[in-house]
């Protein structure tokens, strides 16, 4: 019988296996993997405003704040303040992060392929539905009961 503790302890292994590996791979582009989200996020849509970045990202303001400056500072991103709200500040990715984008995505399809070569697509589809309803369970009861006992 599967518990709790076994659940946890694999998620666990993956979680850290896969933060290994991309460490590994990131630090022969000079960045680190939340810095690779972010860049995933603004390949995918340039010039997100930082408060819509910190959302998708799962991440608090002052970290994502941190990740941007940090990555500022290699030129992977630019600030620019919107120019109807200068409260507004959105996220933009300069060249040096365009060149990067082939082969760092690649990387992540190859890896995704490795991971799953052993699945049926009736695996991945029902992996797929687990992961979900472990988020779901995650944002909807484990989250908010943080957020009540910071109040």
């Amino acid at each position: 019988m599967h518990t709790f503790k076994t659940s946890n302890e694999l998620m666990g292994k993956i979680h850290r296996g896969m933060r290994r590996f991309f460490e590994f791979q990131m630090k022969k582009y000079g960045i680190t993997p939340p810095q690779f989200e972010v860049l995933i996020s603004l390949w995918t849509e340039d010039g997100l405003v930082l408060s819509e970045l910190s959302k998708r990202l799962s991440r608090d303001g002052p970290t994502i704040t941190g990740i941007i400056d940090r990555m500022e500072k290699k030129d992977l991103v630019r600030r620019e303040r919107s120019s109807r709200d200068r409260r507004v500040i959105k996220v933009f990715t300069t060249p040096k992060a365009k060149e990067m984008k082939e082969a760092l995505t690649n990387l992540q399809q190859t890896a995704g392929k490795d991971i799953l070569d052993n699945f049926t697509g009736e695996d991945i589809k029902t992996l797929e539905q687990l992961l979900s309803k472990l988020l779901t369970n995650i944002e909807y009861k484990i989250l908010p009961r943080m957020k009540q006992s910071n109040s």
